[in-house]
């Protein structure tokens, strides 16, 4: 463990055991019996943080980040392997979970800070900054028990983000109170990340995590997936979330789908500058979707339309035309030949994306062959934009 890591995890593993009802449960705590199941919620998860990154942690729900921030805090204990933490820790994961109801505001601000490790004379020094961010007034003479939920969120944040932490640790609950709450909230946690503290950071949102983390640990059912840069991380999370639900909403086959047979797709490829096949790219480069066609019956050569649609892996579409819709100025008498779709600068955002290909009457009407879904791709990108496609585009700001 180097001189600047301030969190390290070694084999780190973390069951819980699962009894039907509570008899049971006292059953195995005096030993009579053992029925229970095993839950493991975390299993070998290996990370170093080093003193001032701000590290995102990201899955879905029941992925274990919430027991990951437990067993970091001390508050869990592991089941196997060791976590090792160099620094006074913050927890905001649940606010307020040490007040007393019967205590007053003043008094739980000297509780919290004691049990954060503050002296009563350090608490004094940042006493007035707390109630001062808490801004509940008359209030924080009065039994906490009398507060609104709002009142108590914010005094229980302002406690625990004031004690000067060397580990501040996030679950999604940077968002107390109105918005003009809320504002201040986002500027101190700023501030404290500028000051060089460590920051661990829950969150689903990709764009939250991306734009605050310098690095992502990727949890995926308990096991570590990812741990290193954010932008990848979160590219690599996105694309397991679009994988899933485009499982939830399978096309069954990719085979050319001819009603009659009387013409047929087939080899599609996807190409990039080099006329390398590929199944990666970057966003912003150059591509070409290639694909052979045969026409088995000759009355329908010069009655042919081509037609490609862009899927996101989860079902959401992209892009679709066809050469009549651009009007594409092509020779129709060909019973056979290999169609080439190039786009130059095809800036997709991160995801996993695939193609349906089609040859459709000169109407447009008849489907008379398909294949879907082909060319599975994966897209990564520079986190310039959000969202599906990097639209071009100008900005201009003039005063009025």
């Amino acid at each position: 463990m180097s001189f600047d890591t301030v969190i390290q995890t070694r084999g780190l593993r973390k069951k819980f055991l699962m009894f039907s009802n509570p008899l049971e449960r006292l059953k195995q705590l005096i030993g009579i019996n053992k029925n229970y199941e095993e839950h493991v919620a975390l299993d070998d998860i290996n990370i170093e943080i080093r003193k001032g990154e701000t590290v995102g942690i990201i899955g879905v729900n029941g992925s274990g980040k919430s027991t990951l921030l437990q067993l970091i805090c001390g508050t869990l204990n592991p089941s196997e392997g060791e976590v090792t933490v160099n620094g006074r820790v913050a927890a905001l994961l649940e606010l307020g979970a040490g007040f007393n109801p019967e205590f007053t505001g003043i008094e739980n601000v000297y509780l919290n800070s004691t049990l954060m490790g503050l002296s009563r004379q350090e608490t004094d020094l940042i006493f007035d900054d707390i109630v001062e961010f808490a801004d509940i007034g008359d209030f924080i003479h009065q039994p906490v028990k009398t507060y609104s939920s709002g009142m108590f969120a914010r005094l229980a944040f302002s406690t625990a983000i004031h004690v000067k932490p060397e580990i501040l640790i996030v679950d999604e609950i940077l968002a107390v109170g109105d918005s003009r709450f809320q504002r201040k909230c986002l500027d101190k946690f700023r501030e404290i990340r500028e000051s060089g503290c460590t920051i661990l950071f829950v969150s689903h949102d990709d764009y939250q995590v991306r734009n605050i983390c310098d690095k992502v640990l990727y949890l995926k059912s308990g096991e570590q997936v990812f741990f290193g840069s954010a932008n990848e991380g979160v590219t690599y999370y996105l694309q397991d979330l679009q994988e899933q639900d485009g499982k939830n909403n399978k096309v069954e086959t990719a085979d050319s789908i001819s009603a009659n047979k009387i013409v047929e797709v087939s080899n599609p490829l996807l190409l990039n500058s080099t006329n390398e096949e590929v199944n990666k790219i970057e966003s912003g480069e150059s591509i070409t979707l290639q694909f052979d066609f045969e026409c088995l019956d000759n009355e329908l050569v010069n009655e042919l339309c081509f037609v490609f649609n862009l899927y996101r892996k989860d079902n959401v579409y992209v892009c679709g035309t066809t050469t009549e819709m651009q009007e594409v100025k092509i020779l129709k008498n060909y019973t056979s030949g290999r169609v080439k779709v190039t786009f130059p600068n095809l800036k997709l955002l991160a995801g996993i994306y695939n193609w349906r290909i089609a040859i459709n009457d000169s109407d447009g009407i008849q489907i008379l062959t398909e294949m879907l879904p082909v060319c599975e791709f994966s897209v990564s990108d520079n986190f310039k934009a959000v969202g599906i496609y990097d639209i071009e585009h100008e900005w201009l700001v003039e005063e009025l």
